[in-house]
């Protein structure tokens, strides 16, 4: 049930402009949400409003539908219909016309795991110049634990190709990945000293506030001294062979988080948008996987420890004003930092934008 409240309250939307309704321009805000069952729930709205039919097409792959026969027709006019499967083990795709004429492809973002934390598609943003990022071609997600066979099916079900482990040798040590059939490239980007902030937080001498600048500090430094690390990770971004791509950190959420900040960015989804992926982490990370560590600590360390196990939006403004003083530029940036010249970025954008 907890699963479940989180889920639903932290279910993203879409914004997609379309134009073509009837006779006027409209745009669509979709939404699509998926219960543990598999059942799903699909939203939409139009402005200006509008009367006529939605048809519903349905598919396993992303941006490929037969658009011979619908498997839903519904009212505009009643803004909402579900679609039963009873299926929670593969991923369904949904396109919808309205009137036959304005068309979206929307899909649930985060997927239910059983030991993956934080597993979701980049799909659905709309950029500032109405593309939208395609369905099924890049994933993120922090720890992947003993994978049950239903999270085996699920993986699968995803035809990911390639996963880009962003953890420390270290880290991959403690807990190695075994997935035959897809490609592990380990790219690994430091994330601080966590024995230390441990240790700190057992002995009661770290609260809350120290909590907060630790992880401004992380992210300062990953612009600082690991911006070249980060930059590894886009010749593999560059090469179509690669997708669909799961990109893997151990919660998902700071070099994983930062790394998704960077990449919508570049491709030109609006900063507000790319803010509210990097904070859906909060929604998505379960973190009873800690309660045993945490109960045994003051209240202090606990607090701490809830700062350390979240994001903030003052973690990502701390990168990106450490941008702002090393290259003086977003742009400058890419283009100098992460090696991406502006022939790389459109190239990039023909791969992820439709």
């Amino acid at each position: 049930m907890m699963k479940m409240n989180r889920y639903i309250i932290g279910i993203a939307s879409l914004l997609f402009i379309l134009t073509g309704c009837s006779s006027h321009s409209c745009d669509v805000h979709t939404l699509c949400m998926r219960d543990e069952i598999g059942n799903y729930i699909i939203k939409w709205e139009t402005n200006p409003q509008i009367a006529g039919t939605v048809k519903i097409y349905v598919s396993d792959t992303p941006g490929k539908f037969d658009m011979s026969q619908p498997a839903i027709y519904a009212h505009i006019e009643d803004g909402v219909t579900r679609y039963v499967t009873q299926d929670n083990l593969s991923r369904r795709y949904f396109r919808l016309t309205f009137n036959d004429h304005c068309v979206t492809d929307v899909a649930a973002r985060y997927s239910f795991m059983d030991h993956i934390q934080n597993f979701r598609d980049f799909g659905g943003y709309t950029t500032q110049k109405g593309k939208q990022m395609k369905w099924g071609m890049i994933y993120r997600s922090g720890r992947i634990g003993k994978l049950s066979d239903r999270d085996s099916l699920r993986m699968l079900s995803t035809g990911i190709k390639t996963l880009l482990d962003l953890r420390t040798e270290e880290e991959v040590a403690q807990a190695p990945i075994y997935f035959p059939g897809i490609q592990i490239i380990h790219l690994p980007i430091p994330r601080g000293n966590q024995e230390e902030i441990l240790t700190r937080l057992r002995e009661n001498t770290i609260r809350k506030g120290d909590g907060l600048l630790y992880m401004e500090d992380t992210y300062i430094r990953f612009v600082s001294k690991y911006t070249a690390d980060f930059a590894r990770v886009f010749p593999f971004l560059l090469d179509e062979k690669n997708y669909p791509i799961l990109i893997h950190g151990d919660l998902g959420k700071d070099r994983t988080g930062f790394l998704a900040s960077l990449l919508l960015t570049i491709v030109g989804v609006p900063h507000e948008t790319v803010q509210t992926d990097y904070l859906d982490s909060n929604r998505y990370i379960d973190p009873s996987f800690m309660f045993g560590t945490v109960s045994s600590l003051s209240t202090d360390a606990q607090e701490t420890m809830t700062v350390l196990l979240s994001v903030n939006e003052s973690f990502l403004d701390a990168a990106y004003r450490e941008i702002e003083k090393q290259y003086g530029s977003f742009e400058n940036y890419v283009d100098e930092g992460l090696g991406l010249s502006a022939k790389k970025q459109e190239k990039l954008k023909d791969i992820l934008l439709r």
